[in-house]
């Protein structure tokens, strides 16, 4: 499985001053599958969107601070944050068959491969 970067160094500005950032991810590959742990502090399931579109898996979660309307911020330590992930699948990834698990802020996908893609034992006659 391929994956998109993109320069993590430079926060991307979205309007309200909201900061775009690419989570950390570890990649680990097996002969059966690929297994891709995301580090998402902050975000819960119900802020987690997850889409497969044109053999590319997008991940977009929020963390956003709940704070009164009326009130005018003098001075903030941290900001709202969206986190983006583009991965792209690679024809070998049987993409109906993909999971996603999230525990403790960490999400682990596993893109199993197809099963034309998998080693198989040859019987010797």
């Amino acid at each position: 499985m391929n994956t998109s970067l993109a320069n993590t160094s430079t926060p991307v500005i979205k309007e309200n001053a909201t900061v775009c950032y690419q989570p950390r991810f570890y990649v680990d590959r097996s002969e059966v599958d690929t297994i891709v742990q995301v580090e998402l502090p902050g975000v819960s399931k119900e802020n987690l969107k997850l889409t497969v579109e044109n053999k590319e898996l997008i991940l977009e979660g929020t963390v956003a601070t709940v704070r009164p309307e009326s009130w005018n911020a003098l001075h903030r330590e941290s900001r709202d944050r969206i986190y983006q992930l583009r991965l792209r699948l690679g024809d070998q990834v049987d993409q109906s068959a993909i999971s996603a698990d999230m525990v403790d802020g960490v999400l682990t996908l596993t893109f199993p491969k197809m099963e034309s893609a998998k080693p198989r034992k040859i019987k010797v006659k």
